[in-house]
């Protein structure tokens, strides 16, 4: 019986593996050669392809972001490392398998290599129906989909299989009770954080999903429990990252806070842990207080970094792009906040069954206490799903103070939570973790839809767990016999899903999901005709031709025109977009144009018909010598231009303050 049960979840296992795989391979024959259907695809392409060739990336990308250079010490490459030697390893048995090949489908084994964890994890600790839902979900909807089909290319789906592994490790680490393997669990966990940490600046948010698990566990402990471990699992990465990568010694720009926000709260929490021990030791009457004195400990740590955060509001506001009010930042569309309508496209309405989903599961697990969160979290729901309306309605600012206040409370009734609950349900660390999964990645989707994707996760789970309630409730009815409950619940089950798939009024999500693949996600560049600018110049122009162009452009030229180039949409400096956008496309005179370009060591310039408006059309002369296209350039809607410099043209500072200190103090004996 055990045999055949194996058998069938295997079974399962694969049919939603094969899903999810061919949903998101389904149309690469469309993707021109070379191309990808992202932007940020073409960096990570270039970076493999410098691993490749010289076994590391350069300490400063020249070329990018001239004079200056991109600072490679300051950023997270281990995704490109990953496909450089990926690559070597697969052609070593298919020697005709190209990196570009490899970078094409790493979307798609990322997510399905996460995705099968996931359900392996889902199926050992809550059962059969929750990991198939979850599982099938995942593979199908639109929101799950767009960052990870063939071609998307970009590191999403590997660091969402990083956070999938960290998270999933670290709770069968505590499920476990041999001490050897728990042992390996903690350290495996450990490690991936380590590989997270390495792979973008925005993983903290999983290794915060684990501290919330430990804070509660502290919070509702007597005795510290496991706090070798935890050390271990702590000195696993806290010191590799800080050794590792310069980011986590001496950050700046974007990158200024990342010690502040990955190391320090797990070694605080350890001080916390390791404080309360030794005390406990020490002081006997104590110890009939510790979780008292956890909570006040807790409190006071809260204070604290909150107070640090209150601190660096301004350089929040100027360096981290979830922060930054700027115009620039505001530009991008992934950083826009998603509308009702836009969660409804990528999810159906599974986001709204996920949010009642769990709602109810709190209140079945933790019984009168966890009717203290139903008013936070319907509140939390409200401002972030259905934020729009209540925008509109009372304003951004009253919206947003409901939606902090939310949040505050959740927190609030939280630390409450586990300082009194005196009883602890069935997978309650697991359910903890989904919890702050679904809270952390969704409260950052509220601002920018580009973190949409994460969120995927927590929604499927919890609408998961909402079928799962309702077909407990089938099967507690004592007079039906156990295969009229099996049918009941496997008819519900079926019937559910089938509405959210394909019925209007439930979001239909099915139809969107080929949508996805075939008609969201297209080459890049669209035009055909940017497509052969990028060929005459790769054909034409010297390599060490540096192209001002639009930012949106930088990686396309790097890769497709082998060129160099000012600026990207890494906004390394978003300073510098800006400059660029005030003294060449609005550029008052042709004068401060030509010191701009001469001061960026620009031998070109490229505007396109995004740049259709621009003023410097009026304003150029002969400095600015027409090369292509080579006929009827006048009507041309893609426009290179070769600059001569006159020689009053000068090279002024001005034009590369970036208004980050270390960077200045870096151009400065230049």
């Amino acid at each position: 019986m055990t045999s055949n049960k194996t058998i069938g979840t295997v079974v399962i296992l694969c049919t939603i593996l094969f899903i999810a795989f061919f949903i998101r391979v389904q149309d690469i024959s469309t993707i021109s050669s070379g191309q990808f259907t992202s932007n940020d695809a073409y960096l990570y392409y270039r970076q493999a392809q410098l691993v490749s060739e010289h076994g590391h990336l350069p300490t400063r990308d020249m070329h990018r972001w001239l004079p200056l250079g991109r600072d490679l010490s300051q950023t997270l490459n281990l995704y490109p490392y990953v496909l450089a030697y990926t690559h070597k390893a697969v052609a070593a048995v298919f020697p005709k398998l190209t990196l570009y090949q490899v970078i094409i489908y790493a979307p798609v084994a990322c997510f399905c290599v996460g995705l099968g964890v996931l359900y392996v994890f889902l199926y050992h600790t809550f059962g059969q129906l929750i990991s198939g839902i979850t599982s099938l979900l995942l593979a199908t909807l639109p929101g799950t989909i767009n960052r990870s089909v063939a071609g998307f290319s970009d590191r999403d789906s590997w660091c969402l299989m990083l956070g999938i592994l960290t998270i999933t490790t670290y709770l069968i680490s505590l499920q476990i009770q041999h001490p050897r393997r728990r042992l390996l669990w903690t350290l495996a966990s450990g490690f991936i954080i380590f590989l997270g940490g390495i792979s973008w600046e925005g993983f903290g948010i999983f290794l915060g999903i684990i501290l919330v698990v430990e804070f509660w566990r502290f919070l509702t402990s007597e005795a510290e429990e496991g706090l070798g471990l935890y050390v271990l699992w702590v000195l696993t990465f806290v010191p590799s990252l800080y050794l590792a990568s310069a980011t986590y010694r001496n950050g700046y720009g974007f990158a200024k806070h990342l010690f502040a926000f990955m190391l320090m709260p797990p070694v605080i929490l350890l001080g916390l842990r390791v404080l309360r021990h030794l005390l406990m030791l020490k002081v006997n009457k104590l110890r009939s207080h510790a979780r008292t004195f956890a909570l006040g400990l807790t409190l006071t740590s809260t204070t604290i970094a909150l107070g640090y955060i209150f601190t660096q509001l301004d350089s929040f506001g100027s360096t981290t792009v979830p922060f930054s009010q700027s115009q620039l930042m505001q530009s991008v569309d992934e950083l826009k906040p998603p509308t009702y309508n836009y969660w409804v496209v990528l999810y159906g309405n599974t986001f709204s069954l996920a949010s009642f989903g769990l709602i109810i599961a709190i209140m079945l697990y933790w019984k009168k206490v966890g009717s203290a969160f139903i008013i936070p979290f319907v509140l939390f729901t409200l401002t972030t799903f259905f934020r729009e309306f209540f925008d509109n309605l009372w304003g951004v600012s009253l919206s947003n103070i409901l939606f902090f206040t939310a949040l505050i409370y959740i927190f609030i009734v939280w630390i409450w939570s586990a300082w009194r609950i005196n009883f602890h349900p069935k997978n309650e660390l697991a359910f903890i973790a989904f919890a702050a999964w679904f809270l952390f990645w969704v409260a950052l989707a509220r601002g920018a839809n580009r973190y949409e994707f994460f969120t995927g996760i927590s929604i499927a789970f919890f609408t998961a767990v909402l079928i799962q309630i309702l077909c407990d409730t089938i099967s507690k009815k004592p007079t039906q016999s156990p295969i009229r409950q099996r049918l009941l619940i496997t008819g519900a089950t079926v019937t559910i899903l089938t509405l959210l798939m394909f019925w209007n009024p439930t979001g239909a999500y099915v139809k969107r999901s080929i949508f996805a693949t075939r008609h969201i996600r297209q080459s890049i560049p669209t035009d055909s005709s940017l497509t052969k600018t990028y060929q005459w110049i790769k054909a034409k122009l010297p390599r060490t031709t540096v192209i001002a162009a639009d930012w949106g452009y930088g990686n396309q030229l790097n890769v497709l025109a082998g060129v160099k180039t000012i600026t990207d949409p890494d906004h390394y400096i978003p300073h510098w977009i800006d400059l660029h956008n005030r003294y060449v496309r609005f550029a008052r005179s042709e004068r401060e144009a030509l010191e701009f370009l001469k001061t960026h060591s620009a031998t070109h310039i490229l505007l396109t018909k995004k740049d259709s408006n621009a003023s410097l059309h009026k304003l150029l002369s002969d400095a600015f010598v027409p090369v292509y296209p080579t006929i009827n350039f006048k009507n041309a809607e893609i426009k290179l231009w070769e600059i001569h410099y006159p020689p009053n043209i000068k090279i002024n500072p001005k034009y590369l303050e970036t208004r980050f200190p270390k960077i200045d103090a870096y151009l400065q004996p230049q």
